[in-house]
């Protein structure tokens, strides 16, 4: 009978271990997700800084590690970078 309930209680604290190695994957999970849709709302107000503010309507704008450059035609109607502004 002893052996029948040693193995029932470590059954018990396998089952908690679980239990609590999800819990704790599932609010590093939930942290991140979080994380990454901060992140991208401050970059994509970012980006329509850049677009709106920096190059205007008529240039193409790219935004990338804190750099927001405007590409557009110069007057031999090449296509390259018209301007370039470090943002901060």
């Amino acid at each position: 009978m002893k052996i029948k309930m040693e193995v029932k209680i470590k059954m018990v604290n396998k089952w908690k271990v679980t239990a609590i190695i999800f819990i704790v994957l599932f609010s590093i999970l939930l942290v991140f997700n979080i994380w990454a849709v901060v992140y991208t709302f401050s970059e994509e107000e970012a980006y329509n800084d850049c677009y709106y503010n920096v190059c205007g309507v008529s240039y193409d704008a790219w935004y990338e590690n804190g750099i927001c450059t405007c590409y557009g035609y110069d007057e031999l109607g090449e296509y390259g970078v018209v301007k370039m502004e470090y943002k901060k």
